[in-house]
């Protein structure tokens, strides 16, 4: 979810700055935590291997949990405070997708956490700084699901192919057409498709694509854009290792 809301009166480590130090020390530290699970899974075999993606998830459930609670501890405001943004469902998405490996779940994973959770590193809706816990949540959530998607490609060899494309597009086409509709209702910006009262609801990387409902549109096609990107190394890889000698 994002975390957008001002804080008056605050000092230096109260305000989180993007593309600042502070911004850069917080993703090379998520980088770093997951290039360092990845390595010690690769070092297990199968059975402990296991016990750490059941481990891994119980941890992401319950940290779900709590960033939701503590979001919410005042109340649930429908505009903000459902769990209805990408990143909210890709928080329960990526630990299911790695203890049940079902195809359509690692799919939509994958595509998710490379095409649109990604930019949460690089350009996070974030104000609040190391003296909140909504910090600490912000980072800790994205980097579950998009170091459980590298996880999955790194220890558990997953291959995205077209039908994988398919999955994730149907998946997330889904999603549109659930959210949409309740973003209308509330008034709310789920997924960055809504059209909020509040221009300060509205992150500027989206609000740069256009008015409401036409940027709607070039969202739909930046993602589907996205997605084609985060396929392409794969099947370059594969045409390779087909022409490849046996």
């Amino acid at each position: 979810m994002p975390i957008s809301t001002p804080v008056s009166q605050a000092g230096p480590w109260d305000v989180f700055v993007p593309y600042s130090g502070l911004h850069l020390v917080s993703v090379v530290v998520c980088f770093a935590v997951i290039a360092a699970l990845v390595l010690l899974a690769r070092r297990l075999n199968k059975t402990a291997e296991r016990r750490l993606r059941q481990a891994m998830t119980v941890f992401a459930i319950a940290m779900w949990a709590a960033y939701n609670t503590v979001w919410n501890w005042n109340g649930i405001d429908l505009r903000d405070g459902l769990p209805l943004h990408i990143c909210d469902l890709g928080g329960l998405l990526a630990p299911t997708a790695l203890l049940t490996l079902n195809r359509w779940l690692r799919a939509t994973l994958y595509f998710w956490a490379i095409a649109l959770t990604s930019q949460a590193f690089i350009q996070p809706t974030l104000t609040y700084g190391p003296t909140s816990f909504l910090f600490w949540f912000f980072w800790i959530a994205h980097t579950i699901i998009f170091g459980y998607a590298i996880y999955d490609i790194a220890v558990l060899r997953f291959r995205p192919d077209w039908g994988d494309f398919g999955r994730a597009s149907l998946v997330t086409l889904g999603y549109l057409a659930v959210v949409l509709p309740i973003d209308i209702g509330f008034g709310a910006n789920y997924g960055y498709i809504g059209n909020p009262a509040s221009a300060k609801a509205i992150p500027p990387f989206v609000a740069a694509l256009g008015p409401w409902p036409g940027r709607v549109i070039i969202i739909a096609g930046l993602v589907g854009l996205a997605f084609l990107l985060a396929l392409l190394p794969w099947l370059v890889c594969a045409r390779v290792l087909a022409r490849s000698p046996t």
